[in-house]
């Protein structure tokens, strides 16, 4: 079935869970799944970040060795990219001009990547590690924004460019882990919310414009993208973990009876009903009113939406697109949550699981492996662009000013000119 065993292995560090994907190349020029694997994180990551190695390597070692079990053989020695959220995480658009002096002025591939060369020119900080890197848009002559501009006739070309950075130590203690169960080489950082883009979102929503959020136990992320290039992105340190949170204390409850509260949803059929009380086994039996229960949780995600809608809303993004929305993570298997965000944003909504999946795909066709999905079909796109490089010597496995870290995704990878876009 296989071409080669260059594996490719997506690294899912989350709250919840601590997930491992392997994929190989296949004859049909797609990825394919060999292996899957995951263990619950047991408390380690919280946020996004690592704060027990100990029991984040526990959980790591077991999802490799479920993986690599499921593959017949070792999967973590090979290229890999591992996906990361919160650890500082911030967005930034840059600029880069170029002025056309050609005869015809008609902008050529040569213009395209010299302009995105220079809005790739800036400072960073000591501290601050980019580590992804997208188009945006570009702009000819200062008045006409293009999704191409090539052989449009203009003097003026500025390229604009989303960059994802993050706090280099923090991003540094992923690839450490990493390395401490035995992986060998450089672990790759990829911003979670950009994978989960590469792994749910089609090429039509893309183009149209599309906001996605991706929620899973402990963080939240987002991106907003037109003309298949990234206008905004981030993350907030809040997610279904929180709502649980919520309940327990305003409810007085142990937070794990509330996080079964929610997984079993008993609460939303007895107000169906129109039952007034949940009870809870122990002694005497203790009645939670439904009401309560409803008010909690819809106050909560409802506050969550409302401040990444206010984050879209600063940047523009419903000024320039009749855009539509991507729910995906752990969060948009609970209805409740779809149904507030519907309300909140007033646009189409669906629910985001992995698109195109092929291979050993059993039970993770669902929004909790966006994610890892994601990563697996962006590393896949890097390892093409490798692959040509090494072919052909036309393609830069790096483009300078981005500390060695960015990868740049081209949609066509023959040739060195094509856009980065997602």
């Amino acid at each position: 079935m296989f071409l080669n065993r260059n594996i490719i292995t997506a690294v899912d560090i989350g709250t919840s869970k601590i997930c491992v994907m392997a994929g190989v190349p296949d004859k049909h020029g797609n990825i394919s799944i060999i292996g899957h694997g995951e263990a619950p994180s047991e408390g380690s990551v919280v946020k996004g970040e690592i704060i027990s190695f100990g029991t984040a390597m526990e959980a790591l070692a077991k999802a490799f060795d479920e993986a690599s079990n499921a593959a017949d053989e070792e999967v973590h020695r090979h290229r890999m990219y591992v996906g990361v959220s919160a650890s500082g995480i911030v967005s930034s658009q840059h600029t880069g001009t170029i002025v056309n002096q050609d005869d015809d002025r008609k902008i050529k591939q040569e213009h395209v990547q010299d302009a995105l060369r220079n809005a790739q020119g800036y400072a960073t900080a000591s501290d601050e590690l980019a580590i992804n890197s997208c188009d945006s848009y570009f702009v000819v002559d200062s008045v006409r924004r293009v999704k191409n501009p090539v052989d449009q006739i203009g003097s003026r070309l500025d390229a604009y460019i989303h960059v994802i950075s993050g706090n280099r130590n923090r991003i540094q203690n992923f690839k450490s882990l990493l390395h401490e169960v035995g992986v060998e080489g450089e672990p790759i950082p990829v911003f979670t919310g950009l994978a989960s883009a590469f792994g749910i979102l089609t090429d039509e929503e893309k183009d149209n414009g599309v906001m996605l959020i991706e929620m899973g136990a402990g963080v939240t992320e987002y991106m907003a993208v037109f003309d298949s290039g990234i206008l905004h992105s981030g993350v907030i340190p809040v997610g279904f973990e929180h709502v649980a949170n919520d309940l327990a204390v305003g409810l007085d409850l142990n937070i794990s009876v509330c996080r079964k509260i929610l997984l079993d949803r008993k609460y939303q059929s007895l107000a169906k009903e129109g039952k007034a009380f949940l009870e809870l086994g122990g002694t005497p039996v203790r009645k939670v009113p439904v009401i309560s229960i409803e008010k909690i949780v819809d106050l909560r995600f409802r506050e969550i939406f409302n401040i990444i809608k206010g984050e879209f809303e600063v940047k523009g993004f419903f000024r320039n697109t009749g855009a539509s929305l991507v729910f995906s993570g752990g969060a948009a298997l609970f209805p409740p949550a779809v149904d507030i965000l519907k309300e909140v944003f007033n646009v189409p909504v669906r629910v985001g699981v992995p698109l195109d999946l092929r291979g050993s795909v059993s039970e993770i066709d669902s929004p909790r492996y966006s994610t890892a999905w994601g990563l697996l079909k962006y590393g896949y796109l890097d390892w093409q662009v490798a692959e040509a490089s090494e072919r052909k010597g036309i393609l830069e496995r790096f483009i300078s000013g981005l500390d060695g870290m960015s990868k740049p995704l081209f949609k066509n990878i023959t040739s060195l000119k094509s856009s980065i876009k997602i």
